[in-house]
């Protein structure tokens, strides 16, 4: 996920906002392209985007339901304002508003091919955020995204996201609650989990993310012959079980030592010893038992 400051700018020089066309396996110039941005920074306004009217939440430009058209001929120079950076590769000039709300917003991508070729539009998030800094929570989902390897022009064959990032919130929640739910029983939330069992996210959030795919894989499984050519289409599902079970079965592997750990860390209390009768033992050799 990209992160803009307030008055930072995505441009030629920093294309924080930015996309990726591709076409075949191939990077490919396209006929046009615009944008447009949407602020859903808060739940109202995000289920407005996502549920109900986008136009009452368009942050840039300012008209409701205007794009902003980008100069895709012209590669971006000292000379030249164009907005490409290089073959299928161009970037949104937006500067962040210096009273823009903080928080997520949404950059809506249309563009075409060809001069008659359907229109495809393409969206992602991206969060506007106070001075550089960042809560805990929010990156973690765009690390995730980066060990997952979910980019569009990485996508040869999905010409998309394979996730969202309500989904890969979601893998980090059920990530939690399974660590949460093994012996013992604890009630950490992603933001203040400990900071040196994280990697135990990445992997229950990625286990996740690959059997809920397998899921939809099945559902949607179909094998058809053309000739003597016998094709599948979301054939995939032994495969996405079988990764997302490997990492799980790691995710679970080294919760139980981690969990142990703080077990034996967190055994506040006075635990006596006949050898000590007037001292007690709170857990980190300092603490005072009683007579």
């Amino acid at each position: 996920m990209a992160y803009l400051s307030r008055g930072q700018a995505s441009s030629a020089t920093s294309p924080v906002l930015d996309v990726y066309t591709s076409f075949n396996s191939t990077m490919t110039d396209v006929y046009s392209l615009k944008f447009k941005i949407f602020d859903i920074s808060t739940d109202v306004k995000r289920a407005e985007y996502y549920s109900g009217n986008p136009d009452l939440v368009q942050a840039f430009p300012t008209t409701p339901g205007q794009y902003f058209t980008c100069d895709v001929v012209n590669l971006t120079t000292d000379a030249v304002p164009g907005h490409k950076l290089s073959t299928g590769h161009y970037y949104a000039p937006f500067t962040a508003p210096t009273t823009a709300e903080f928080g997520n917003y949404v950059i809506a991508w249309s563009y075409k091919r060809l001069f008659d070729t359907p229109e495809k539009v393409f969206q992602e998030e991206f969060v506007i955020i106070n001075d550089g800094t960042v809560s805990t929570g929010i990156p973690l989902v765009e690390k995730l995204k980066l060990y997952m390897q979910d980019f569009f022009h990485k996508n040869e064959l999905l010409d998309k996201l394979e996730y969202t990032q309500q989904q890969y919130e979601f893998a980090l929640e059920l990530s939690m609650m399974r660590f949460n739910t093994h012996t013992v029983l604890t009630d950490y939330k992603v933001d203040n989990f400990p900071s040196q069992a994280v990697y135990l996210l990445f992997l229950g959030g990625a286990g996740h993310l690959l059997r809920s795919t397998s899921i939809e894989q099945l559902r949607n499984q179909l094998t058809y012959t053309d000739g003597n050519i016998h094709v599948g289409l979301t054939d995939k599902h032994q495969l996405y079980v079988a990764i997302g079970n490997q990492h799980l079965q790691e995710f679970d592997q080294i919760t139980r030592g981690v969990k142990n750990q703080l077990n034996n860390d967190s055994a506040w209390g006075e635990v006596f010893s006949p050898l000590m009768p007037f001292f007690g033992n709170s857990g980190d050799g300092t603490g005072w038992g009683s007579i």
